[in-house]
C-alpha cells in the first residue's frame, strides 16, 4: 500500500478521494500522538551529560537526544505531508479510478511516501526513547532489560513494516518497487529530490539535511575521543 503504479488495473471507475482523505487521516492523527508525547520524553526530560558519566554514557546520551529530535521532526512531517493532501483531495476535483490505491498512486504517492515514511520512523525512534529512558533513569541493570523490550519492539515493528510492503496494495494495483523499509526510503529521498529541484525552500530543506546528517556522524565520531564534554554542558 506504501507503493503503488497503475499498471495492470481492472474493475469499475468510481470517486475514492474520501477513502484517500481517510487514509491520510489514519496517520495524520497517530503520528500527531506521537510527536507530543516525544516533546517530554525525549526532549524536555532528555538525560544531561554528567562530570562522573563515562565516555560511553555522553555517546549514549547524544545518540539518546538526537534519535527524540530526529523523531519528532520526523512526525512534524507527516503531519503535515497529510494535511496537505487531504486538504487537496478536499480543494480540488480528484479523477475517476477502479480504487483508492490507484487516485494515490496517480496523484498523491510523494505525499504518501512521506507521510507514511516519517510517521513510521518517528514511531520506531519513539520506542526506542522508550526504552532508553529507564536505562538512563535507574542504572544499567535494570535498563538493560527495558531497552532490550524496547529493541526488540523497534525490530519487530521494521519486520511487520516490511511484511506490509512486500505484500504490495493488492490485486487491483500492481506494486511498482521496494520490497523492503529501506528500498522505500531510498525511492522517498530520489521522489523528495526530484521535487526539490521546483523550489528554494525544497531545495534548501535537502541541502542542510545532508549538512545536518554529515555534522551529526561527525560530532558523534569525535565524541568517542573527546573527554571534554562537560565543559560546554550549561549549569542547571
Amino acid at each position: 500500500l506504501l507503493a503503488t503504479s497503475s499498471s495492470n488495473v481492472v474493475g469499475a471507475l468510481g470517486d475514492y478521494s474520501a477513502e484517500a482523505a481517510g487514509l491520510f487521516n489514519n496517520m495524520r492523527t497517530p503520528a500527531a500522538l506521537i510527536g507530543g508525547a516525544l516533546v517530554p520524553i525525549g526532549i524536555l526530560n532528555a538525560p544531561t551529560i554528567q562530570e562522573h558519566d563515562s565516555k560511553r554514557m555522553k555517546l549514549l546520551k547524544k545518540i539518546n537526544i538526537v534519535i527524540g529530535v530526529a523523531s519528532l521532526l520526523s512526525e512534524i512531517l507527516a503531519v503535515v505531508y497529510s494535511s496537505i493532501a487531504i486538504n487537496k483531495i478536499a480543494e480540488v476535483a480528484q479523477p475517476q479510478t477502479t480504487g483508492v490505491a490507484q487516485l494515490i498512486a496517480e496523484k498523491h504517492e510523494l505525499a504518501w511516501l512521506g507521510t507514511n515514511i516519517h510517521f513510521l520512523l518517528g514511531m520506531l525512534g519513539f520506542s526506542l526513547i522508550v526504552g532508553s529512558k529507564s536505562f538512563f533513569a535507574i542504572g544499567a541493570s535494570m535498563g538493560r532489560v527495558t531497552i532490550s523490550w524496547s529493541i526488540a519492539t523497534f525490530l519487530q515493528a521494521l519486520a511487520i513494516v516490511n511484511r506490509g510492503i512486500a505484500l504490495g496494495s493488492g490485486n487491483e494495483v500492481k506494486s511498482r518497487f521496494a520490497s523492503n523499509f529501506g528500498i522505500l526510503i531510498v525511492k522517498y529521498i530520489s521522489y523528495a529530490y526530484k521535487a526539490s529541484r521546483g523550489g528554494v525552500c525544497g531545495f534548501a530543506a535537502f541541502s542542510v539535511t545532508i549538512y545536518a546528517v554529515w555534522e551529526t556522524i561527525k560530532t558523534l565520531i569525535v565524541s568517542l575521543n573527546d573527554n571534554d564534554d562537560i565543559k560546554n554542558v550549561p549549569a542547571p
